[in-house]
């Protein structure tokens, strides 16, 4: 088996590799007692209607400065509870708007140059194969 074959095995595999750590998402599943969502969602706490239609105003208008399509404001905003429209407007500022997309972009990137490198792709061509 030559180099060049080795090295074209060794990026496809890098390539499977990456797939199924991209496709792979984590997961958990626990049992929550009603103290936990209570503490997670507001303590089932009853908020004024005016405050209420306020906060949901001020996501509306973030939103639509943010570029979301005026047809789906009305939609999305309405559908959120009181105590998550509270959360959003206190953690607005905080909240990651396509957070770990550089990660992704960094990591098929590579993905891509190691293929090139091997020789099993010519994506980019200011990369040459490495040769025996």
């Amino acid at each position: 088996m030559t180099i060049q074959n080795m090295l074209k095995k060794f990026g496809l595999g890098i390539i499977a590799v990456a797939a199924t750590m991209l496709l792979s998402l984590p997961g958990q599943a626990a049992m929550l007692g009603t103290a936990q969502i209570d503490s997670n969602w507001g303590g089932g706490q009853v908020f004024d209607q005016n405050t209420m239609q306020q906060e949901r105003q001020w996501i509306r208008e973030q939103l639509r400065i943010n570029g979301v399509d005026d047809a789906e404001l009305s939609m999305r905003v309405s559908s959120l509870s009181d105590n998550q429209v509270r959360r959003i407007r206190q953690n607005f500022d905080d909240m990651p708007a396509g957070a770990g997309a550089a990660g992704t972009i960094l990591i098929i990137f590579l993905v891509f140059v190691a293929t090139d490198l091997a020789g099993a792709t010519d994506i980019f061509p200011f990369i040459r194969p490495i040769e025996k």
